[in-house]
């Protein structure tokens, strides 16, 4: 038995086995007569036996005919199946991706990541939105967004989170500034010290005033600034101390323009993750992009820090507390 059948053959066979009629399968696979029966005479020729036999003007399948006829409706679901495969594959190469990002990160990664991802993905449509990790959760939880990098939450309810990296807040300041040359800092008299602080509605502003308040300082002098970019250009003017993670000042930190400070005490360290909706399965072009955030991120987290004359500081709680100095700088 030849197993090179001709899927026209099968289809014009399937079709008769349907109809038990020349007439009415010529008409239906649009061919003559004369098609139909020359090709199930060499179908049968392929076969070895028998497919049909006439009664009257009908004609009915064999034993032989019925079991081939099962075996060729397997192939043709088969072949359904493979072309739907293919079909949702290049619908996932050519569909749209929503992503969020905070603007800080964006900075940092966004570019690399997307040139990647065009590599692999170069019919894929991406739209990017900067949101802060409150906004871009809901987003996210209300089917708005696909993706979001963002700063981990306890409150991640109802979404999965891949981690990327962990980071840790500093003061970052102008090497002119009195802070840059100190060896001890003064927790007492940091409310006199104004601050470039990132937006309210940002979780980094929720963990800079917990600090604060922890270590009770009381920020009396302070701007919310929506954009890092401004925040580093103020502090190398010398007008504030910013807090921000050394990685989102590298550049500024590696010339020497900024000074980065560790958080005296209590650091506040932070957990960057890419989130989306649970329940569901990513796809493939979902899951090369938390490939490539990760591939981006993968020096943050061990970034060595400049060494500056704040490096080892101790801290100052004010005049009533100078017997605890070595206590704390061992902390």
């Amino acid at each position: 038995m030849s197993e090179d059948f001709d899927i026209r053959q099968l289809r014009v066979f399937t079709a008769l086995a349907r109809t038990g009629s020349h007439t009415a399968t010529a008409a239906l696979m649009h061919v003559t007569q004369s098609a139909v029966s020359h090709g199930m005479k060499r179908l049968e020729e392929q076969a070895g036996c028998p497919l049909f036999h006439k009664k009257g003007k009908k004609s009915h399948l064999t034993p032989e005919g019925r079991l081939f006829l099962t075996k060729v409706q397997h192939v043709f679901e088969s072949l359904k199946e493979a072309s739907a495969v293919l079909e949702g594959a290049l619908t996932e190469s050519r569909g749209k991706l929503h992503l969020l990002f905070t603007s800080s990160i964006a900075h940092r990664i966004l570019a690399p990541v997307l040139r990647e991802f065009r590599e692999c993905y170069p019919k894929v449509s991406v739209v990017v939105r900067f949101e802060d990790t409150p906004q871009s959760m809901l987003e996210i939880e209300r089917g708005q967004a696909d993706l979001a990098v963002v700063l981990e939450d306890v409150n991640f309810r109802g979404l999965t989170s891949h981690a990327l990296f962990e980071d840790e807040l500093h003061f970052i300041v102008s090497p002119m500034h009195p802070w840059a040359g100190r060896q001890r800092l003064n927790l007492s008299k940091m409310s006199s010290e104004h601050f470039l602080l990132y937006r309210r509605s940002s979780m980094t502003f929720q963990r800079v005033e917990d600090y604060f308040l922890r270590n009770g300082v009381h920020l009396s002098s302070y701007v919310e600034i929506p954009d890092f970019e401004i925040m580093k250009q103020l502090a190398r003017l010398g007008l504030g101390v910013a807090v921000m993670a050394p990685w989102a000042a590298r550049k500024e930190l590696d010339e020497g323009s900024l000074v980065s400070i560790p958080l005296p005490r209590h650091p506040v360290r932070r957990r960057w993750v890419v989130i989306h909706q649970s329940g569901r399965s990513l796809r493939p072009p979902e899951q090369t992009f938390i490939g490539l955030c990760r591939m981006a991120c993968a020096g943050f987290a061990t970034e060595g820090f400049p060494e500056s004359p704040a490096t080892g500081i101790i801290v100052d709680h004010g005049p009533h507390h100078h017997h605890h100095h070595q206590e704390e700088e061992e902390e």
